[in-house]
């Protein structure tokens, strides 16, 4: 079991000198155990380079991610466990619940299409960070895809085209997100030599050309510092850094300049090695003994010491004019600060934090917990709610073409189909998930292909107000069933229409309400609605129509004819319409039911659906009209004869 390999611009590297890492201390048997398992199956493939890809992405997630012995383990067994030579159980047996979780989770992430990341980078990104509720699945990915790039050229052409489009999409954007900015950094310079080698050749040519004056000019801009800091008692180290070379060429796009114009090409880093409780001061101090001998551009002064970032970044940075006008960054950290800002939160677990620093709370505080419980202990349990805060309460879900959809958690299939459009939401009769019939109230999760299932017939209903969470779906559906009931209202409404006028009675208000009474409806929609839905015999509207007002009776006294009757209703009114036989007006009509001539005693009556009518004092709706809806008789008179 001492397999070797040589990994890219490294030594040799065996599974003894991988265990001496402290992070491994404590668990040798049954690291080795997995080891054996898997050089075993290695020898039945004849595969000898997976042995060396195992270690090397080993390595990668124990020394550039912090990660422990549980994390080596799954690295070790997975593809043991792809092939099925040991079963999920066998493997929670023998080497842990937590361990048999991370080889899903990884499962999990690899079978995830993501043919269409370009389309839909943030969503895939989101997924990506939320599939698993153990971060270390997430971080045990970007290391073995941090391996296939540094070994792309072994891949085939196809492939490396794959891996370098997702890397770009994909992998870059979460190792930043994660403050992993070493990996990041490489990731992207990597890909930059894949997709654009004449530029990457060009910039580093041109950084190879310089580096004797750039050196130069460092070590004259260093040494004042140096002295200075020596000086005030403050034990540091100062190095350049040279901007990457995709920094490099950001900048040179953004400025639109040439190699030669890109002003801050390199920055100083000058790190302070003591830590103590006000190493935040101590950096102000240096700042200010910094810029005592070079003069600084105060609106480039960057304070991530009293506002760390999300990811726990902390630094000053500012820049200052050194020697030959010539613009130089310069960032101040302590030890702890640069390894933070170097791996990440992953540095995190190496730095107990005193209650000072815990006020200081970000979205990665749970994680840097958990990464410190994995190194120690055997987790059981691995859920961050920092994590999930990442991407709060959201999901993914996959259409069957394969774009990615952003949801609420708890959202349901009905919720789904509406998000996609609000017609397909309104005929939609269930889906097809993961390959099964579901449902409209089946509940989605994460990372669910989802196919909608629709019929012309289908509509919306009430029942549907039940299974939808979202409150824009809500309004959907109550506008779809106010339009159906408008809808079947219209019906409703020719139905009745066309049955009074076959059996000879006017379509008016007084017969409408009488319907309305006759068949317990609250309201004159409802009466359409009903008859629309087919739930109103139209057989029924003879006898309702014929039955005597229950109120006629007592409507006019014995004493009274009805003609007076009307007039004392017309006394209190101050309108009245002028009727003109000879012309038409779009204003009013002459009612059929009485056919009024110049001469009769006439009122108008005001109809909620025809206008003003003119009925004559003796027509047989009149009492109803005026005993009810006294309110809507107006005095009609003929225009005088010339």
């Amino acid at each position: 079991m001492t397999d070797t390999f040589t990994q890219e611009g490294q030594s040799e590297l065996t599974l003894e000198t991988l265990l001496e890492y402290e992070e491994l201390q404590g668990d040798k048997t049954t690291l080795r155990k997995a080891f054996a398992v898997m050089l075993n199956q290695s020898a039945r493939d004849q595969d000898d380079g997976y042995v060396g890809m195992v270690l090397e992405t080993a390595q990668i997630i124990v020394d550039e991610m912090g990660l422990g012995r549980e994390s080596v383990k799954c690295v070790m067994l997975k593809n043991v466990a792809d092939k099925g030579i040991l079963s999920p159980e066998a493997i929670e047996a023998d080497y842990g619940k937590s361990v048999n979780g991370l080889i899903e989770g990884i499962h999990k992430l690899e079978r995830i299409d993501t043919t269409k990341y370009d389309t839909n980078k943030e969503n895939f990104i989101g997924l990506l960070v939320t599939l698993s509720d153990d971060i270390r699945v997430l971080l045990i990915r970007l290391g073995m895809r941090l391996y296939d790039m540094r070994h792309l050229s072994d891949y085939p052409a196809e492939k490396q085209k794959m891996i370098t489009g997702e890397t770009q999409a994909l992998f870059i954007p979460i190792a930043h997100r994660l403050g992993l900015y070493k990996i990041k950094n490489e990731l992207e310079d990597r890909v930059m030599r894949y997709l654009d080698p004449a530029t990457y050749e060009l910039i580093e040519q041109k950084l190879s050309d310089t580096k004797a004056d750039r050196d130069q000019y460092t070590a004259d801009f260093i040494q004042p510092i140096r002295d200075i800091l020596q000086e005030h008692g403050f034990e540091c180290e100062l190095k350049s850094r040279v901007k990457s070379i995709p920094s490099i060429r950001r900048k040179m796009a953004t400025q639109k300049v040439d190699f030669d114009k890109v002003y801050d090409l390199f920055a100083i880093r000058i790190i302070l090695n003591r830590t103590v409780e006000n190493d935040a001061a101590d950096c102000w101090k240096i700042y200010s003994l910094v810029t005592d001998i070079y003069t600084p551009n105060p609106r480039r002064l960057r304070d991530w010491i009293s506002f760390p970032k999300s990811t726990g970044y902390e630094s000053l940075h500012t820049t200052v004019i050194g020697p030959g006008g010539r613009w130089v960054e310069v960032q101040i950290r302590t030890r702890r600060m640069d390894e933070i800002a170097e791996k990440g939160f992953a540095a995190h677990w190496k730095y107990k934090e005193g209650d000072k620093a815990e006020t200081k709370t970000d979205m990665y505080a749970g994680i840097r917990e958990l990464l410190e419980r994995t190194v120690q202990t055997s987790l059981e349990k691995s859920i961050s709610r920092e994590k999930k805060a990442l991407y709060t309460d959201e999901i993914f879900i996959f259409t069957p073409k394969g774009d990615l959809k952003r949801l609420k958690s708890g959202y349901t299939i009905l919720d789904f189909a509406f998000e996609i459009h609000s017609e397909i939401g309104s005929t939609c009769t269930g889906a097809i998930v993961n390959g099964k019939m579901v449902p409209l109230k089946y509940v989605l999760e994460n990372g669910d292909t989802v196919k909608i299932l629709t019929s012309k017939s289908q509509k919306p209903n009430p029942g549907w107000l039940d299974i939808v969470k979202s409150p824009r779906n809500l309004a959907r559906i109550k506008h779809a069933l106010k339009m159906e009931a408008y809808k079947e209202a219209d019906v409703g409404k020719e139905l009745i229409k066309n049955k009074m006028t076959q059996l000879g009675f006017e379509f008016i208000d007084v017969q409408i309400n009488k319907l309305v009474d006759y068949f317990g409806c609250e309201n004159i929609l409802e009466l359409y609605q009903r008859f629309g839905e087919g739930k109103a015999d139209l057989s029924k509207i003879k006898k309702a129509l014929l039955l005597p007002d229950p109120g006629m009776a007592a409507a006019a006294p014995k004493d009274e004819s009805f003609p007076e009757r009307i007039s004392g209703v017309m006394a209190g009114k101050e309108d009245f319409v002028i009727i003109d036989p000879k012309i038409k007006s779009l204003h009013y009509e002459l009612a059929k039911c009485c056919k009024p001539v110049p001469g009769n005693p006439i009122f108008a009556f005001v109809s909620i659906f025809k206008g003003i009518k003119i009925h004559t004092t003796g027509c047989p709706n009149a009492r109803q009209m005026i005993t009810h809806y006294p309110y809507r008789v107006l005095e009609a008179r003929w225009k005088p004869m010339p």
